[in-house]
């Protein structure tokens, strides 16, 4: 069983689930909390297992969406596609776009709820449809995102940096 790339790789919750109670608490914090607590409620990091990585050696992404309120915050995206990643501004710098439709989607978290995914970055950019070209040495911003186009002046958009060096000679 192949499992969804949007999934994440684990949920977990600070707070206990609800106990049957009928109230939608997504429905409820959209109705009485401005959008502007809610996208600052969701922080999002990127971050690597080591700042420097040997030319050619695949990188290792780890991306943490989290909700810090104690209330189920629900966001609008601009896709169905809620997040992505991206190296020095190529979208999924390792990954073909699988034709995800132009229309709007939300993404949701439950009170306190923290999703982690991983991806793997093998130093290759997308030049064309067709072609990847592997990148030289140097330093590349790794970044993810909420999916919207005022991302960045919202503060939904996590980065950092890595340095692509050439294998040392013993």
């Amino acid at each position: 069983m192949r499992r969804d790339e949007s999934s994440p790789l684990e949920h977990s919750r600070r707070s206990p689930a609800s106990s049957g109670r009928t109230i939608d608490w997504s429905a409820l914090s959209d109705a009485v909390l401005p959008q502007a607590i809610r996208c600052r409620a969701i922080d999002v990091t990127i971050s690597t297992d080591r700042d420097e990585y040997r030319l050619g050696e695949p990188v290792s992404i780890d991306v943490t969406l989290e909700n810090r309120l104690p209330v189920p915050i629900r966001l609008r995206t601009d896709s169905p596609e809620r997040w992505y990643w991206a190296v020095d501004g190529h979208p999924a710098a390792s990954c073909h776009p699988r034709g995800i439709p132009d229309r709007p989607s939300t993404i949701a978290f439950a009170r306190g709820e923290r999703k982690r995914f991983r991806r793997r970055w093998s130093q290759r950019l997308r030049v064309d449809e067709r072609e990847w070209q592997p990148v030289g040495p140097g330093r590349y911003v790794l970044e993810a995102k909420i999916a919207r186009d005022d991302a960045e002046a919202r503060g939904l958009i996590g980065r950092c940096t890595v340095e692509i060096c050439e294998p040392r000679l013993v």
